[in-house]
């Protein structure tokens, strides 16, 4: 027998907090009815929350079936982007539930069962002193994806499966009611790309955050998002990079210095020049993407939404 988890076992069994998990979910009807099933499944999640960004594949009428009183399901009539679904949910948390905690991931993230179990257990080895905490992700393959970034003490507490990060993805991250009171919710207008970037920021500005090793999902995205640029994304999603310029830009400007800003605004023009030369196709659409998003990102300035 496995000592170390039976004990975890019994540690976990006297856990009374309760999580509420938030979804959000866009035309991935098949994933997201695993990323269900294992929510469902996992032992302290108390609460399910969906938006579903006005999905077009019978998601609609699939929700309409869950008769689980866990679940509190929002059909948005616009697709509100990955931020507004993320800053819609965690607000639907916070007014409509009284969960302790809250973990938030995209509708093609597949958590291990105990994934949410170790979460919590760090959550309570850190007597709840944490910003948040986010998961190990692997891609299909089982390498890694949507990698955090790093404090320069990264490695205070890796003894203890915790690993300091300044920001991670919303492939899967969790952290306190209280936080959300205090921190407020993700950022509606920027849309998607660089809203859990900016949001995991905002927490871990003031209070140390960990990346948990042993709290393991699943990101069954197409690709390793991890390997994939704009340079040789597909061109459909060309578009989409705006945003991301935008939106990075905007947060350089409002946690970093001007100098930062500036070395970021230089990188991308030269990378835009880069792009010309070595795309396969579409090149001027990918350049433009870079250059109208560094633009944009200069007078963007979207105001914290926070919890009355």
């Amino acid at each position: 027998m496995n000592c170390k988890k039976s004990l975890r076992n019994i540690f976990m069994g006297m856990y009374t907090d309760k999580i509420c998990a938030v979804v959000v979910t866009f035309n991935r009807i098949t994933l997201l009815k695993e990323c269900l099933f294992a929510l469902e499944n996992s032992k302290h999640v108390n609460h399910i929350i969906i938006v579903n960004n006005n999905s077009s594949d019978g998601t609609s009428s699939y929700l309409e079936k869950l008769s689980l009183s866990k679940y509190i399901i929002i059909n948005s009539s616009v697709n509100l982007g990955g931020a507004g679904g993320f800053a819609l949910g965690v607000k639907k948390a916070y007014e409509c539930t009284t969960d302790d905690y809250f973990w938030i991931m995209d509708d093609d993230t597949i958590p291990n069962l105990d994934a949410s179990d170790i979460l919590l257990e760090k959550a309570n080895f850190l007597n709840n002193r944490f910003g948040f905490l986010c998961s190990n992700v692997r891609w299909t393959d089982g390498s890694a994806c949507n990698v955090p970034r790093v404090e320069k003490k990264w490695s205070e507490m890796i003894s203890d499966g915790l690993v300091k990060v300044s920001h991670a993805t919303f492939v899967s991250v969790f952290f306190r009611r209280q936080s959300v009171r205090k921190y407020g919710i993700p950022t509606k207008e920027l849309f998607i790309w660089g809203d859990d970037t900016e949001f995991t920021i905002r927490i871990s500005q003031h209070i140390s955050s960990y990346f948990v090793i042993n709290s393991i999902v699943t990101h069954k995205t197409e690709n390793n998002v991890s390997d994939v640029t704009l340079i040789d994304d597909t061109s459909d999603r060309i578009s989409r990079y705006y945003y991301l310029y935008r939106n990075l830009v905007y947060i350089s400007k409002k946690y970093k210095n001007k100098r930062n800003t500036l070395k970021m605004i230089i990188s991308n023009m030269m990378y835009a020049l880069k792009v010309i030369v070595k795309s396969r196709d579409n090149n001027v659409s990918r350049f433009c993407a870079i250059i109208k998003g560094t633009i944009s990102g200069l007078i963007f300035n979207p105001k914290i939404s926070r919890i009355n």
